[in-house]
């Protein structure tokens, strides 16, 4: 393979990571749009520590509710 060859493949190369670094730089510019538009974070890190915190919420409602449900059983268990 000759140098004009070569280059002209690294050039291609070159242009195709482009065009791929281009398609996941505006990917990443979405997704950020919506994590902010739905959970008002401006960054990852703010996202993830928002994640967290409604897990949290989440298994302490899931605790609840399942505390509810065994004190309504033992309540009302043998009324039907």
């Amino acid at each position: 393979m000759d140098t004009l060859q070569k280059y002209t493949k690294l050039k291609r190369e070159e242009e195709v990571a482009r065009q791929q670094a281009d398609k996941a730089e505006g990917a990443l510019g979405e997704v950020m749009g919506q994590i902010k538009k739905e959970f008002g974070c401006t960054t990852l890190k703010l996202a993830k520590i928002e994640l967290i915190k409604r897990k949290k919420q989440a298994a302490n409602s899931k605790e609840k509710f399942d505390d509810a449900v065994e004190e309504y059983e033992e309540k009302w268990e043998g009324e039907e």
